[in-house]
């Protein structure tokens, strides 16, 4: 559906209609439960969000499948967004320090927010995705085979990105290699809670297919318990967070985040 529509509805028009739809929805749903940092509106609750398909369930997919309060109705940011948000706002120095961020397929809310800050240095792109709409200025790149000189950022946001990549090791490798001795990166992919190990299978190739075994149509594999010694083999040190079972002094219902999914942050 996606692609159809992008192929109809040129950027200018979409970018109208999506800032409209936010507007009005933002207006039905507004309430105080749930507060969304990067729009800085409150709603009664925020809108569905996710594919409902059996693999997620059986493999018991975190950060996929089906969520209730999973989008702001305002900005569109999800679950997975407010918590990087969390982690940056909570855990580091980024909305102070003068920092330069590499920031691979640009979420709106989280580009919006880091753009603002004048102390950020800021650099995004993505490989071209069907169906899509990124702002016209984010470069096309492979992360497979990025063309930026060794070391060069203090900071990597990369959210959801790696199990859409069929060489994942050697973006992995790549992301290390641009990221400065003593920076950080967010590595975020979904993953099973009972696979021990990361199943692939070159040979799902259709889209149909993919959506079927590994959950989305553009995904091609399902990262297992195994995805942290995935990062560390590419040479990364990796620590795992999350807000509720570390018990972050905050407030987080209101922010209506997946309290199952960890933070992936890898320190070179």
């Amino acid at each position: 559906m996606r692609p159809a529509l992008k192929k109809l509805i040129p950027f200018w028009l979409a970018k109208k209609l999506r800032g409209a739809y936010q507007k009005a929805s933002a207006i039905i749903l507004r309430g105080d439960v749930y507060y969304c940092p990067y729009c800085g509106y409150s709603f009664r609750k925020f809108r569905p969000g996710g594919i409902d398909l059996p693999v997620i369930y059986e493999k018991q997919i975190i950060g996929a499948g089906y969520r209730l309060n999973d989008v702001c109705p305002r900005c569109h940011s999800l679950d997975r967004d407010r918590l990087v948000y969390l982690f940056l706002s909570q855990k580091t120095n980024i909305l102070s320090a003068p920092l330069k961020v590499f920031h691979v397929a640009p979420e709106g809310c989280i580009r919006a927010m880091l753009n603002r800050l004048p102390n950020i240095s800021y650099e995004a792109g993505m490989k071209y995705h069907e169906g899509f709409y990124y702002e016209r200025t984010t470069n096309t790149l492979d992360i497979t085979s990025l063309k930026f000189e060794d070391e060069v950022f203090d900071i990597i946001i990369c959210n959801h990105v790696l199990e859409h990549i069929e060489d994942d090791m050697k973006a992995i490798g790549e992301l290390h290699r641009v990221l400065k001795p003593g920076g950080w990166a967010i590595l975020q992919v979904p993953v099973s809670k009972i696979l021990e190990k990361t199943f692939e299978d070159p040979s799902v190739k259709t889209p149909e297919q993919r959506e079927k075994i590994f959950g989305q149509y553009d995904h091609v594999r399902i990262y297992g318990q195994d995805y942290q010694s995935r990062l560390e083999k590419g040479g990364f040190v990796v620590k795992r967070h999350n807000p509720y079972r570390d018990k972050w002094p905050i407030e987080l219902d209101q922010y209506a985040i997946n309290p199952e999914e960890d933070l992936y942050i890898a320190y070179k």
